[in-house]
This record gives C-alpha cells, structure tokens and sequence, in this order.
C-alpha cells in the first residue's frame, strides 16, 4: 500500500493498515518532512519508501492501493490518477469540495473496475451500527425526526480548513459525517435542505489565533476566513421525516470530555433514541416505557486516539480487495452525503430553500 498524505487522518491510516496482516506500508508520500518522521515512529511492521510527489509512484507495479488523505480540492488531482493505474483507492471524505470533482472521481473508480472506499468512518462504528440495529428491529417503527449536536472546537489552524474554495466550507468538511448518518438512519433520500449559517467568532478579515484539541498542529493566526464557524440545517426527506443539524465550530474547551457529539432519533411509535459521546446509546418511550441504556464496546473498531470505526473501515477496504464486493462506504454512498452538505452551504449563501435535484 502507498499513503498519500500523512497528516492527522493520513498518519492514522498507515498506522492502522501497517497492524492489519498482509499489509504493507510500502510507500509514504508527503512534502511534510515532520508529518513522515511522525508517522514513521509508530509503524510497528513496515519501513516504508519516502517520496515527496505522488506522482513518482502513480503506475508503480508494486503498489496494489493508495490511501488518499491530501486536502478536499486535491482528491480528485490525486485520486484519479490511481484508480486509472489500476489502483484500489481508500480515500478520506468528502469525496471532494465540489459535485464535478466528486463525479469525477466516481467516474474513474467505475471505469477501473478497481474499489473506491470513502473515510466515512462512522459506517463501521460498532455504536453507530448498533443504532442501526435497533432501528431495523423495528424499535421506533419508522424514524420520523433525527438531530445532530456537534458543538466543538474549530479546525485545525491550517489554512485549506478555512477556505471554502478547498475545503467545501465547513458543513462539507465536517458535517459529510453527519448527513450520511441521517440518510442511513432515514433509509430515504433527502429531498431538500434549508440552513442558516455565518461567523460569529472566526470571521473573514479578522485574524484569529486558532488552537485545536486533537491535531499535532501548532497553534496559527489564521488571517482570512471563508467558511460558516455556526449553523443550523433542516434536512426533509422524501418519506416526511425530517433531520437538524446545529453546529457551533468554536466552543473552548473542546466538549468531548463532557456532552460531545450527540444524535438523536424519534420514532413513528413515540420511542426515542440517543447516542453521545460515540460511546453509550439510550432507548426510551413508545410502547415500552422502560429506558435501555446501552454500554457499546467502542474499543475494538478504532486505533488508540482514532475514530470510532476507524480500524473496522481499514479492515472492510482490505476484505473489499480481496473479495471484489463493494464497500459500505461506497462512492455513490459519499456522493448522497456531499449533496446534503453542498445544499446547506448553497442555502446558507442564497438564503432559500435548496432541492438535492439541483445540485447535480
């Protein structure tokens, strides 16, 4: 395997798949010097090739799949390349900052025939999948409303977060996570989005110093800003349901040690059902009136200060390769999620209503 780009997400990866028998980390690409010293100390199994252009290894005979983690408005640059070399991509989400870009890469993996696996990593989150579970069980009947609570620190101080021109802004870069959770627990497609947004704290044309909880990044003055630090997004599905979403992108201190992320769901039978913190899951309501409260092993799917799921994902990709079968997080799967996110940001600017049928 070849990692492309080591940074946060990047170094993560080649740490994870390094532990996975029958890989190998056999080429790591990234001009950062410090990123490849970083990552290179924690590979228990392999001693990779450094090289500082992707482009040196795009038709190496040797390499059977890439992992992409570059930024939003270079995965399509780097992406494409491979898979027409005939290379299995694993590439971090969103598929890309833009639907064109996206169709593009989407495009590429069919025609290579090769897979296309998208790091929408809560797909495999044994959490998450459990929700899933209980809702297929029949546990709320149909899920009528679903929210999202995502009240955090901002981005890493590096300058590509902060552009929406490479990133998507910060509904796509982020909250692509989010979208897909809602149109997998809905089983419907999204129909239109309406979402209020601006910046509040981190605003263009008033430098901030930027600190980040969980990124190897020092902190940086970041001078200009084109992206949303607060939201809400209303999501209405095809079937009536309907999904919010409320995102705060400068809360001090971080708050995962306290509510952290929260997802809620409320059935057709009055049930509700709640996940905080990627750890526990609550049940209550509906005709059973006794309140479950759920202790998920969250261990197992991730790698120590990872993902939930994280560890599942890179499994799943190899188990992908070897078996021929699609992925969970397919790119047809990432694309669903980016229209969501692409649409709130659309209704943001023109302060309207968007229809997912406009965004292509």
């Amino acid at each position: 395997m070849a990692f492309i780009g080591v940074g946060d997400m990047g170094s993560h990866h080649a740490m994870g798949f390094d532990l996975i028998p029958g890989c190998e980390v056999s080429y790591i690409c990234d001009f950062d010097d410090r990123n490849v010293q970083r990552t290179l100390k924690e590979l228990k199994n392999s001693q990779p090739i450094i090289c500082t252009d992707y482009r040196e290894i795009v038709s190496n005979p040797d390499i059977d799949a890439v992992v992409v983690s570059v930024p939003n408005y270079l995965h399509r640059e780097v992406a494409v390349p491979f898979l027409q070399a005939g290379k299995h991509v694993f590439l971090e989400k969103p598929v890309a900052p833009n639907v064109e870009d996206c169709d593009a890469i989407l495009a590429a993996a069919e025609q290579s025939g090769k897979i296309l696996q998208i790091g929408l990593v809560y797909r495999y989150s044994n959490l998450y999948r459990r929700m899933a579970r209980e809702i297929q069980g029949g546990r709320l009947a149909d899920v009528q409303m679903m929210w999202c609570k995502e009240f955090r620190d901002p981005f890493p101080p590096v300058d590509w977060f902060y552009d929406a021109t490479k990133s998507g802004g910060a509904l796509v870069e982020k909250n692509c996570h989010h979208f897909d959770i809602f149109n997998w627990m809905m089983n419907a497609k999204p129909v239109r989005v309406f979402a209020s947004g601006g910046q509040h704290l981190i605003r263009h044309g008033h430098s901030r110093v930027i600190t980040n909880s969980y990124t190897h990044y020092p902190a940086k003055e970041i001078e200009h800003s084109s992206i949303v630090d607060h939201a809400w997004v209303i999501v209405d599905y095809e079937n009536g349901s309907k999904a919010n979403l409320g995102l705060c992108m400068y809360l001090q201190p971080r708050n995962l040690m306290e509510e952290g992320l929260e997802f809620g769901l409320i059935g057709s039978n009055g049930a509700q059902m709640q996940a905080k913190r990627d750890k526990t899951i609550s049940i209550y309501g509906g005709e059973d009136y006794t309140k479950e409260e759920i202790n998920v092993d969250v261990r197992s799917d991730s790698l120590a200060g990872g993902h939930t799921g994280g560890q599942t994902q890179r499994a799943e990709f190899i188990a992908c390769i070897r078996s021929g079968r699609s992925p969970v997080a397919s790119g047809s799967v990432g694309r669903d999620a980016l229209l969501v996110a692409l649409a709130a940001e659309k209704s943001i600017r023109e302060e309207r209503y968007v229809y997912i049928n406009e965004m292509g």
